[in-house]
């Protein structure tokens, strides 16, 4: 694929050893946001290639989201301490309360639509009830998990820990778009990384200036003989959160401009497209006109004033799911379901698409999440798991923001979860190990109780006897 806004490739850098211990996220700086075993699939096949397909235009790929009459950018606040919030009547979409309600009799969760009465949502009582529970004895923190399924955008679950009113939150926390996207924001930077700059994940670079930072004395930048202790790739270092080295790409071989469309591709100032209200995550990228070799790389390295929800995680974990075909967030069973494939427009190549799938897996063995799935039931699910950390300090509200976004089975996606969690002085769980419970608990609950997990209670009500519409 020809290269678009391709600076010369110098890359060189030199790798420290204490910035790839597996599980160690290195990046833990505060940055300011705008405000705001059983079940178990079967083990992978061989990996097979998938056609390259062109990306269509940025407009028509996105269409319409959250109400809106196109994908035109939200007005951001100017100043770091608000979340660029829409109003729902506007959207006409209903609003998800601070807590899910318990179901109701008949065994569905109702939340109230927007004409006052009751909608059945596709939230799995079970899994829901589980999740929730996790968190509470892992103390309350403030977390939040969302479990979707591939096919249908269904969320499937929606937990939280301590209650918004405890914190400040205004949403339930699960839609909170206040944290921090952090190293998950490389998912955005990969993503052009394969579909613009045609990267091979496993071509080496040499690393200068380590793993953990990106300084303003530019050491990242220069170049640096290949050898042993600097060899670094794409996929070691998106399995290692590596910020030196995705900073020096986002600057040597992408650039402000496409990395910055790849990001509106995946949600942000266009909206998460959704069946019910959601505030868009901050976005505040640097100045097109007088931005700095710096601030290009920190931003690619995740540090930029970028703002995200674990619902809208989800949603990019969706999109690389569906071999670059956005699925809506389904949250009410009377919503149609989202189109038959062919019918859906990409945002970018099922070429990229499998390449993102297969680097996913990076994190899991051996990288940043590896501590999640080295042990007890979890470790069962090492080789089916794939997805991205972050670690990064965060304002809204304030602490250390753990993440995971994830699919499994990376080899046939069923399922996609997106957990954050909010690390204070006395923590139990990080975001990889609250995903790996939504991952864990999902399969299990499917082997144990298929009945739970019915395809047909899933689909819109006066459906249920049409199986094939999933």
């Amino acid at each position: 694929m020809q290269l678009i806004q391709v600076f010369v490739i110098g890359v060189a850098l030199s790798v420290t050893a204490g910035c790839l211990r597996a599980g160690a996220e290195p990046e833990a700086e505060s940055m300011g946001l705008p405000a705001a075993a059983g079940g178990l699939p079967a083990p992978p096949p061989a990996s097979q290639g998938t056609p390259v397909a062109p990306p269509p235009d940025l407009g028509t790929a996105l269409g319409v989201a959250n109400g809106s009459k196109g994908p035109s950018a939200p007005t951001l606040p100017a100043s770091p301490g608000a979340v660029a919030r829409v109003d729902p009547a506007t959207e006409n979409l209903p609003v998800v309360p601070l807590a899910i309600p318990p179901p109701q009799a008949d065994g569905i969760i109702y939340l109230t639509g927007t004409d006052g009465k009751p909608r059945a949502t596709t939230i799995m009582p079970d899994l829901q009830d589980h999740l929730k529970s996790f968190i509470e004895e892992a103390r309350s923190p403030i977390a939040a998990i969302v479990v979707a399924d591939v096919h249908t955008g269904n969320i499937l679950a929606m937990a939280q820990g301590r209650a918004p009113s405890e914190w400040g939150g205004r949403t339930h926390t699960a839609l909170h778009a206040g944290f921090p996207a952090a190293s998950v924001f490389k998912t955005v930077v990969t993503t052009a990384a394969f579909e613009v700059a045609n990267l091979n994940d496993e071509r080496k670079f040499g690393l200068n200036g380590g793993c953990a930072h990106v300084r303003q004395t530019g050491e990242w930048l220069k170049d640096r003989e290949i050898t042993r202790d600097s060899a670094m790739s794409l996929r070691r270092a998106f399995g290692h959160s590596c910020n030196g080295f995705f900073a020096k790409i986002g600057v040597n071989q992408l650039g402000l401009g496409i990395i910055t469309n790849f990001a509106r591709r995946y949600g942000w100032e266009t909206g998460v497209p959704a069946d019910f209200h959601m505030d868009h995550s901050p976005f505040l990228p640097p100045s097109a006109t007088n931005s700095s070799t710096y601030s290009v790389g920190r931003f690619a390295a995740g540090f930029g004033r970028v703002g995200m929800s674990a619902a809208h995680a989800a949603y990019i974990m969706l999109a690389i799911a569906n071999k670059g075909e956005p699925v809506p967030l389904r949250l009410f069973r009377t919503t149609p379901l989202p189109a038959a494939a062919p019918a859906r427009e990409r945002i970018y190549s099922s070429a990229t698409a499998t390449h993102m799938l297969e680097i996913l897996d990076a994190s899991v063995k051996g990288g940043t999440a590896s501590f999640a799935y080295r042990h007890g039931k979890y470790r069962k699910l090492r080789d089916l798991v794939g997805g991205k950390t972050g670690t990064l300090t965060g304002s809204s509200p304030a602490g250390l923001t753990s993440w995971f976004a994830g699919i499994a089975p990376l080899y046939a996606p069923e399922v996609v979860v997106a957990s954050v969690v909010i690390l204070e002085d006395h923590w139990h769980i990080k975001g990889p190990s609250l995903a790996a419970e939504g991952f864990w608990s999902y399969f299990n609950l499917k082997a144990n109780a298929p009945e739970t997990v019915p395809t047909a209670s899933l689909l819109p009500l006066g459906k249920r006897g049409d199986k094939t519409a999933r």
